[in-house]
């Protein structure tokens, strides 16, 4: 089970595509994750939180007195259902320390139920049942079994079983009664589904009186469905004709009359619903937060996920505020609770940080690349040492980590034990390029020329991409307007003259990704001063260079700004103290400055620990952070969905890498608060 440690730190979307494939028994569940949470900084997003011991989807959940309560779900392939992938995981999460787990007693495996509590009771509704294994055909069984929980006696009991079978669907509260909305009945051995079209409704108060069933407008299930008072509102799922629904039903529990809402503005198939202070919360895959009331004409975007997810749920804590538990995002299950207060300006940062086991080797200069929820480490150096260079350091292994569900993969190992790869993404295409570097030759250590494309598709690295005129390593390497473009860096051969082997290479150079270019070419554009191991970032049509080394291991104490349209160089102001090696990037319209070293008062140089952050508006620097939570040597830093991820590995204990979330909030944050989680192999 996770724990958690927690100290003080001084002062610290766009939408993808959904492809819904639904046909038969199953539905495909994957869509493109987007790049960024929101496009407004002032919108609150969600913030990591908590790990569940069990990533799960179509599972059922309920809140009840400051526990979030899980029961069930599914860990297998989306389309092949089977008993051995079905949970029998009973268990509640404290919402106030989310590192506080407990297993309740329960032994059935099932999913697709509901769970909804009263009185001190949890209900579990419905669901299904597998009862073939892996290797056989699917056999699956809608139940319709409702059970109670004592949560005083921890004890279960049965109470009025369903009508008929019934799974995919809803419940809610509407004072005593449960009520129950959307689902199929499946019968494997009839080889059928019934698509209900009622809503069933169980005064707990009057049990006597059983289920009563009231006609629907509508045949759906993966709804979501919550109650305001007597107002039942159902929103979105899938048809029985397998279409997504966008549709909001609204039953009056008293009248028994149904009215329309607005259609629901996001991605309606398997979403979440709850009420919070009178008002539905939903979202779904799309990542996006929405509310609405009764009687209103639209819904309002008010937050945004971290993890966008979906065969979610949606728990309202005591203060009001939100958690994402469970569900698929992009066909991985996220580990990671979501906390989201819908009241929060962002005034403050948040940070979250992670210790993880990883099968790594690299500690350090690894290429790297973040996609679609992935985070890309390849080559690298096995030595925390500053300069160990013998040919046994130099790495090609290739991993990566899932940051939704923190688990690794192998990919295809880099063509070349080699560190100090730079990256870029082409932002148009996706595609992943890696060039230059540093690495043995079997007799020296050297600056490398050649340039690789990655294709995730066929996993391989192919040599189609251009290469360098000369070789380069801790150069600047972007990508802007379908054209890949490199500055400064540093041409090291040993084999050289000793007055010659470090070259300072101020030619930029570029190459066309449309045309196809063989190699990167040369076309009069020269950096202002010599620059290799700096920050660097495009923003808004120019590429940003801070801090680095020049001549003579000389540190460069200026900044300056490139624009791609002029080709002109601009100065901007500098940071508060020169940095070598630091890590910039954009996020919200402002540049952010992490990692390196910068020189110490008694001579040398010292790990700098802030986090810095430009506003070119003003052309001013702010510290956002005294102290950011890892080691600045070596860091790695990117923006990741409307927040900061950094990245290490140079750490001495062997097996363990360091990830820390930040959502810098605005320039001058007044408070930080750091959550950090250590988490072990058997976690």
């Amino acid at each position: 089970m996770p724990t958690f440690s927690h100290r003080p730190a001084t002062l610290a979307a766009s939408i993808g595509a959904l492809v819904a494939t639904i046909g038969g028994n199953a539905h495909a569940q994957h869509f493109q994750m987007p790049a960024s949470v929101s496009s407004d900084s002032s919108m609150p997003v969600a913030h990591p939180s908590g790990l569940l011991p069990r990533a799960t989807t179509s599972f059922g959940a309920v809140t009840e007195d400051g526990w979030i309560y899980m029961l069930g779900g599914y860990t297998g392939p989306p389309h092949d259902y089977y008993r051995e992938a079905q949970c029998n995981d009973f268990l509640r999460v404290n919402v106030h320390d989310p590192s506080h787990i407990e297993y309740l007693p329960h032994d059935q495996k099932i999913q697709s139920c509901s769970l909804e509590a009263f009185d001190g009771r949890v209900f579990r509704i419905g669901g299904m049942i597998a009862h073939n294994s892996q290797d056989e055909p699917q056999a699956l069984d809608s139940v319709d079994d409702v059970l109670a929980f004592d949560a005083e006696a921890r004890a279960w009991y049965p109470m009025p079983s369903l009508p008929h079978r019934r799974s995919s669907h809803d419940s809610t509260m509407a004072g005593s009664r449960i009520v129950v909305a959307g689902g199929w009945g499946m019968d494997h051995e009839a080889d059928d589904q019934i698509w209900h079209e009622d809503i069933l409704v169980l005064d707990l108060e009057d049990l006597d009186g059983g289920w009563r069933s009231i006609p629907a407008p509508f045949k759906r299930r993966a709804v979501a469905t919550t109650a305001i008072g007597d107002q039942v509102v159902t929103i979105g799922g899938i048809t029985d004709d397998r279409k997504m629904s966008h549709s909001v039903d609204v039953l009056d529990l008293e009248t028994q009359r149904w009215t329309s809402g607005p259609a629901y503005p996001g991605v309606a198939f398997g979403l979440a619903a709850e009420t919070r202070n009178g008002r539905v919360v939903a979202s779904g895959a799309d990542g996006k937060v929405f509310d609405w009331a009764p009687g209103e004409t639209s819904w309002r975007h008010v937050g945004s996920l971290t993890f966008p997810r979906f065969f979610h749920q949606i728990a309202v804590t005591p203060d009001d505020d939100l958690m994402f538990v469970g569900g698929m995002s992009r066909g991985v299950r996220p580990a990671h609770l979501e906390h989201l207060d819908l009241d929060d300006d962002r005034s403050a940062t948040t940070v979250r940080h992670l210790t993880i086991p990883t099968p790594i080797a690299s500690k350090n200069r690894q290429g790297m690349f973040v996609h679609d929820g992935w985070l890309y480490l390849f080559g690298g150096n096995n030595s925390t040492g500053q300069h160990d260079f013998e040919p046994e350091n130099f790495l090609e292994e290739s991993h990566r980590l899932s940051l939704a569900n923190l688990e690794w993969e192998a990919f295809e190992p880099f063509p070349h034990q080699r560190q100090t790869i730079q990256t870029a993404t082409a932002e148009s295409t996706g595609a992943m390029y890696a060039l230059g570097g540093f690495g043995h030759d079997g007799e020296v250590a050297r600056t490398w020329p050649e340039g690789y494309r990655y294709d995730r598709e066929r996993d391989e690295w192919m040599d189609d991409a251009p290469n360098l005129p000369i070789p380069r390593s801790q150069f600047g390497f972007t990508e802007h307007d379908g054209t890949l473009w490199v500055f400064g860096g540093l041409d090291y051969d040993p084999r050289r003259e000793k007055d010659d082997r470090f070259r300072h290479v101020t030619e930029v150079v570029s190459a066309s990704i449309d045309r196809g270019d063989e190699e990167f070419a040369y076309e009069g554009i020269n950096l202002t001063e010599p620059r290799r191991a700096f920050g660097g970032a495009v923003l808004d049509g120019g590429y940003f260079m801070v801090g680095g080394m020049r001549e003579n291991f000389q540190l460069v104490e200026s900044a300056e700004r490139f624009d791609f349209e002029t080709g002109q160089f601009t100065t901007i102001s500098s940071p508060a103290r020169p940095r070598l090696s630091g890590r910039l990037v954009p996020l919200n319209g402002r540049l952010y400055f992490a990692g390196g070293s910068s020189p110490a008062a008694d001579g040398g140089f010292e790990p700098n620990p802030s986090l810095e952050v430009y506003d070119p508006a003003t052309d001013r620097w702010s510290t956002v952070m005294e102290t950011i939570p890892v080691t600045p040597t070596h860091l790695r830093m990117m923006p990741y969905r409307g927040r900061i991820l950094l990245f290490s590995s140079h750490v001495d204990e062997g097996g363990k890498v360091e990830l820390v979330f930040v959502d810098p909030g605005t320039p001058r944050p007044a408070t930080t608060g750091v959550v950090a989680t250590e988490i072990d192999d058997d976690e």
